[in-house]
């Protein structure tokens, strides 16, 4: 399936001291020899004396470390016979990898791309690979491996369908961690020398694969510390949901070998998301959340390790804030899931009003989650325009409105056209936010400021689950609209 006698993938013209080329014949020749930054503010700020470098993998051209393997297992596609003018690639990944791909696409011209990923990942990443001319086929995040709505599935159905398509498979493909043992890790021991700790994610294992290779041939003393979301199962802890993109996953790739890894480090949402703005607000790094974590991560390690003055720790930034612009990086949505507080406004006599002040919409309709669209439909009528999604006993999943099934059906595209017969689990909206209304925090003016970034906010409440520690399970209980929260304030204002 794969090159077997490929040992060195180049890509390029492509210079190990550095970009120090005048001109350059294409994009693609700039992927790689990302910069090693020194921080400064944020391991003083947390008692550190080691010296911490960032891999800024986000200052490639795609925006992600994930052009590297895109471009390499597109050239080794090429020199198997795999890869060939009118080839499609089909792709299922988190989002980045396929932005890598569609570039690398776009630039050698005669491929096409099909991008399978789960509908969790980021609308931004969305509107690049369409810019790009990728062909995009979203999944649900919460199907599990083996579900046919799994994003390896419908991946697998697809390739069946099209004689002319191939998967790279950057989860099973050896040249990815192959491309970061051979350059990434290479990039790194050749502009530190030695180096005590690196730390890094683990989403598909080739990058901590790869660069723990090349940095435990030079520096066999290095400490290789994984990160991994909780809610990821990689290493063992129980599948859950989380908001991080780019990093664990349901099932274990592979190409990771986790004989290579010393420590890991598990990361929850909340903090990965506030290290990420305190890295951007405090180093001028514009990274993701997955940088957060990894800088989370290698915090604690270093404490733990206790490493000194004099030691070095490198600690891999995989992509940048542009595909989270509407996510961690806007206020209102950190604040909606609770990973920080909103403004006080203390001169505002309405804003700390307790929720319960609000009259909420509980005469929303309720579908199940295998009902189909046309059941959701009916079940609106002409009197709302949501619907909530629930599970068999009547726990929250999502929402539905006919504003999404408008746009669905805009589709042009023939076999994708709107078939009101689909279940609703397809088109759940996706920028829908929930406010639990037995938290104690939630507060009218909190609501305010969520619908500053959705339509509508579902009110929920949280019911203890037997099941899981880590799992929330909630009873829906109504929506709350921008005229509701309007209405309520107008008094305020006579």
């Amino acid at each position: 399936m794969y090159s077997a006698n490929a040992k060195y993938i180049s890509y390029g013209n492509w210079k190990p001291a550095g970009r120090d080329a005048k001109v350059y014949d294409n994009i693609l020749q700039v992927v790689g020899n990302t910069p090693l930054v020194k921080l400064n503010r944020i391991p003083k700020d947390y008692g550190l004396e080691c010296e911490i470098y960032a891999k800024c993998e986000f200052l490639n051209p795609g925006g992600s470390i994930k052009d590297r393997i895109a471009y390499t297992l597109v050239r080794d596609a090429e020199q198997s016979g795999r890869a060939h003018d009118g080839t499609r690639f089909v792709e299922p990944t988190s989002g980045n990898t396929g932005i890598g791909l569609a570039l690398t696409a776009a630039v050698k011209a005669g491929y096409k791309a099909t991008i399978v990923t789960p509908d969790k990942n980021a609308g931004e990443k969305l509107s690049t690979l369409k810019l790009l001319k990728a062909d995009i086929v979203q999944t649900p995040a919460s199907a599990n491996l083996g579900d046919p709505d799994h994003f390896l599935t419908v991946a697998q159905g697809i390739l069946k369908q099209d004689p002319n398509s191939i998967c790279l498979d950057q989860f099973s493909n050896p040249v990815n961690p192959m491309t970061h043992e051979e350059h990434t890790g290479s990039e790194i021991v050749a502009a530190l020398g030695h180096v005590d700790m690196a730390v890094m994610g683990a989403g598909t294992g080739g990058t901590v694969t790869g660069i723990a290779r090349a940095l435990k041939q030079a520096c066999p003393e290095c400490v290789i510390v994984a990160v991994e979301a909780v809610g990821s199962i990689i290493w063992g802890s129980e599948l859950a949901p989380f908001y991080v993109e780019g990093i664990g996953d349901d099932f274990i790739p592979n190409v990771l070998e986790k004989d290579v890894i010393d420590k890991v480090v598990h990361t929850n949402d909340y903090d990965s998301f506030n290290m990420a703005r305190e890295i951007i607000r405090k180093e001028g790094l514009l990274c993701g959340g997955s940088s957060g974590a990894a800088m989370f991560a290698a915090l604690q390690a270093a404490k733990e390790l206790k490493l000194a003055a004099g030691k070095k720790v490198v600690v891999v930034f995989p992509d940048g804030i542009r595909n989270y612009m509407t996510k961690f990086v806007a206020d209102q949505w950190m604040e909606a899931h609770l990973f920080k507080e909103p403004p006080l406004h203390p001169n505002i006599e309405w804003w700390n009003h307790p929720l319960d002040n609000l009259p909420v919409d509980i005469s929303v309709p309720h579908v199940k989650h295998d009902a189909t669209c046309r059941d959701a439909l009916t079940a609106m009528g002409s009197l709302h325009s949501v619907a909530i999604i629930v599970d068999e006993n009547g726990f929250y999943e999502g929402a539905i409105s006919k504003n999404q099934l408008r746009h669905a059906a805009t589709n042009p595209k023939k076999e994708e056209k709107l078939n009101l017969n689909e279940p609703v689990k397809k088109h759940i909206i996706h920028n829908c936010l929930t406010v639990v209304e037995n938290k104690g925090c939630s507060t009218v003016g909190l609501v305010s400021r969520i619908l500053d970034i959705t339509p509508f906010v579902v009110i929920v409440e949280k019911i203890p689950n037997p099941e899981s520690k880590i799992i929330e399970i909630f009873k829906p209980k109504g929506v709350i609209t921008s005229e509701t929260v309007w209405q309520y304030i107008r008094q305020y204002l006579e």
